[in-house]
């Protein structure tokens, strides 16, 4: 080995680190920033869906009060615990499915070592996560919570009760759909759309990002609603019972979640990628 190869592996040597910190410091920022980008409005939607459930509020009239409330006291609404618990949810699932990606193109590089990475550790963190968050919307704003009508103000809850194994193994089959149709089918997809339609890797990549995991939700709603029964209602009853109670909410919660999909896994992982990709460059200019 030449004096002059030594000197550059060894200046590859100290500047890789850097520039792997660099580029997991643009993972969080890139995380972070998108899930405050996408929070109010999931936080706003999945309030409806549990308040129309649970309580039998109409959807658009609660949509209505909620955003409406937001609008006239934005500090109650956006330093208020629902919020802060959505934010907690995207962030972590981006900052793990960034980090993960990272990580595994670092230390191996194929990009299938990075899809089954990032595909695991998003799906560790993002299906207790969701049930945690589901839970605690069920305690705030159920009909035993004793909620109150506006975003912003006090809520008083009742005491936790007991998760039933039943709601809790429905809530995991429906986060385990979510996440397999936002992260993974995508990708399966936009490979198999004709050039016809768009030559464009990344054009393809956009398209099915945006409606991939919109269609998983008319699979993943119902199961949504049956695991919101099985907290409400604890005491035994046949499950014919369950599914034709929540039949009457069915068509308004499949519409109402595929919208809600729209910012939490369609623009906000889009917003995801396009910021990380900056603030990598950003921070490994800079370390």
């Amino acid at each position: 080995m030449t004096r002059l190869e030594t000197q550059q592996g060894l200046e590859h040597n100290d500047h890789e680190p850097c520039s792997v910190w660099g580029n997991l410091a643009g993972d969080l920022a890139a995380g972070t920033i998108s899930a405050i980008l996408i929070s109010p409005a999931i936080t706003i939607l999945d309030r409806a869906v549990v308040e129309r459930t649970t309580t039998g509020r109409p959807l658009i009239r609660g949509l209505h009060a909620q955003l409406r409330s937001a609008i006239r006291r934005p500090r109650g609404f956006f330093f208020a615990r629902p919020l802060g618990i959505v934010w907690t949810l995207y962030a972590a699932t981006y900052v793990t499915a960034n980090a993960a990606t990272t990580v595994a193109e670092r230390f191996d590089g194929a990009a299938a070592a990075a899809s089954t990475a990032t595909f695991a550790s998003t799906f560790l963190v993002n299906v207790p996560l969701g049930v945690w968050k589901d839970l605690r919307f069920a305690e705030i704003f159920g009909s035993s919570s004793g909620a109150a009508s506006e975003v912003g103000k006090a809520v008083v809850a009742a005491a936790p009760r007991k998760l039933p194994r039943a709601a809790t193994a429905t809530f995991l089959v429906r986060d385990a759909v979510t996440i397999f149709g936002s992260f993974t089918l995508p990708n399966w997809i936009s490979a198999a759309i004709p050039d016809s339609v768009t030559s464009s890797p990344h054009a393809k990549a956009t398209i099915t990002q945006l409606t991939v995991p919109v269609l998983s939700q008319v699979v993943a709603s119902p199961i949504h609603l049956i695991a919101l029964d099985y907290y409400e209602r604890q005491s035994r009853l046949p499950f014919s019972n369950r599914v034709a109670r929540t039949r009457e909410h069915m068509p308004s919660t499949i519409v109402m979640r595929c919208v809600r999909i729209i910012p939490a896994f369609g623009i906000g992982c889009l917003a995801n990628l396009e910021l990380r990709s900056f603030f990598q460059q950003w921070f490994s200019a800079y370390t």
